[in-house]
């Protein structure tokens, strides 16, 4: 079993300061079972941990201290999962948090698979319902991911590329650029750990290299041979642009282009453009809705 990683102090602090009001699960990390609902603000999801460290061992324990130390008996530290975050209200943050308890109180949580990994978002299939309401952003996600994307470093490569940011997944049916069926577009959230995201990036490239409106001879105008898929601000995948792959649809207003590609996981243009944890860009401009960029941004 992996051990969590240390968390950098600054990085977490600065985590924290953005989560704002925030709803919290404790997942005991071998069997993906969540086993303790909170809420709080600030470093609110650290202090169990902290607390458990406190407890003098003639002290009887309470059942979730009592976990925390089973755990770390076995070498490993509780997931902390976020599942909502930035609410503006107590009385919402109250709401989603006695919302959690209730349905965890009531419907069992089987112990995952052995050799299995439980993410966030991972279980769709056995819900029923067509789409997943908007979280704006502030869904469900573990607290080591958000940490990954927050440490990650600048993007600053001389490289010259293009940028396609990825919104959340969109189910739909979809033809890729060789004729393949794909079942929609955009970027999962059980993509967000390294070890997913790096299994998946071909699908990840399959929804940045189509249907934007690409300009072909901008793209070879500025001597770009890469493109770089984003999600939330960070880089994802880096892609090698086939040379004279390029399709299009439609026409006028309405022109749309796609590309060929090679996922490039590896190499001195990887690290500087992706690497272990992605590159942080930078800031979109107030007002900025374009779903991609040529880099270097104009400044």
């Amino acid at each position: 079993m992996a051990v969590q990683t240390a968390i950098d102090p600054s990085v977490q602090q600065q985590v924290a300061n953005e989560l704002g009001l925030y709803v919290y699960m404790l997942v005991d990390p071998a069997t993906g079972v969540p086993f303790y609902v909170g809420k709080g603000k600030g470093e609110r999801f650290a202090s169990h941990g902290r607390e458990a460290l406190l407890t003098d061992s003639a002290e009887t324990p309470s059942n979730k201290i009592a976990k925390i130390k089973a755990i770390r008996e076995l070498g490993a530290e509780p997931e902390i999962w976020i599942v909502r975050y930035g609410m503006r209200s107590e009385v919402e943050y109250t709401s989603v948090e006695a919302a959690c308890i209730d349905l965890l109180r009531s419907m069992p949580v089987l112990a995952r698979a052995t050799g299995t990994v439980r993410l966030p978002g991972g279980q769709a299939a056995q819900l029923t319902n067509a789409r997943r309401e908007s979280a704006k952003g502030h869904g469900i996600m573990r607290l080591q991911d958000l940490l990954d994307e927050m440490s990650a470093p600048p993007l600053e490569t001389d490289e010259p590329l293009l940028i396609v940011s990825l919104g959340a997944w969109t189910s739909s049916r979809e033809e890729a650029l060789d004729g393949s069926e794909l079942d929609g577009y955009g970027y999962k959230a059980d993509w967000l750990p390294r070890a997913e995201r790096e299994k998946h990036s071909q699908e990840i490239g399959q929804s940045a290299s189509k249907w934007f409106k690409f300009s072909e001879a901008t793209v070879e105008r500025h001597g770009i041979e890469y493109a770089v898929a984003a999600h939330r601000g960070v880089t994802r995948a880096l892609l090698r642009i086939v040379p004279g792959s390029w399709q299009h649809q439609g026409s006028g207003t309405h022109r749309r282009s796609g590309f060929r590609f090679e996922v490039v996981s590896d190499g001195a243009l990887f690290e500087e453009t992706v690497g272990a944890y992605g590159h942080r860009l930078p800031e979109k401009r107030r007002g900025e809705q374009s779903t991609f960029r040529y880099w270097p941004y104009a400044r």
